[in-house]
């Protein structure tokens, strides 16, 4: 078996990586202006969340291999030997769903925001003892959740944050 990479949805990264970018100009052309000091604050304030969130979005790896799962990201890693997987379940909360593995060391959750989530669940659950799997996994991979929310309000971001800059430049 060879080793199959899963890594966060480019579809959500590539606007959120436009969002974070927007955010440093839109901090630039506050700092410039010195208009309001406030505003400044604010905006480092929220730079430093949207920041680690998109480190860790773009640091985010599931390796599938043959012999366990590998799980990355930022400043940490686990990996779980098949054998060590007690259970695998999911958790849906609206249109998030995430894969919940079970170990003999506690639990690990991966969201869909992966890309190919069903690809994931499906190499996962053909490694391992079917007796391990729920059923509403095996549901899961059989009628996958789409979800654009995430994809969607980011890109409201970039338009609101294109707007803001747009309204700073000219006035």
């Amino acid at each position: 078996m060879e080793a199959t990479t899963y890594t966060t949805r480019r579809t959500f990264l590539l606007p959120f990586a436009l969002v974070s970018l927007l955010l440093v100009v839109l901090l630039i052309i506050s700092s410039v202006e010195r208009v309001f000091p406030p505003e400044i604050v604010v905006l480092a304030i929220v730079c430093v969340p949207v920041f680690y969130i998109l480190l860790e979005s773009i640091r985010r790896r599931t390796t599938i291999e043959p012999d366990g799962v590998r799980i990355r990201k930022l400043c940490r890693e686990r990996y779980l030997l098949w054998e060590d997987i007690t259970n695998i379940d999911v958790l849906t909360v609206r249109k998030k769903v995430y894969l919940l593995l079970t170990t003999t060391k506690g639990f690990h959750a991966l969201a869909n925001s992966h890309g190919q989530f069903t690809s994931l669940v499906r190499d996962i659950v053909g490694n391992v003892d079917p007796g391990k799997v729920e059923a509403r996994v095996l549901d899961v991979i059989e009628h996958p959740v789409a979800r654009i929310s995430d994809v969607v309000s980011t890109w409201i971001a970039a338009v609101i944050l294109m707007g803001a800059i747009t309204l700073k430049i000219l006035y």
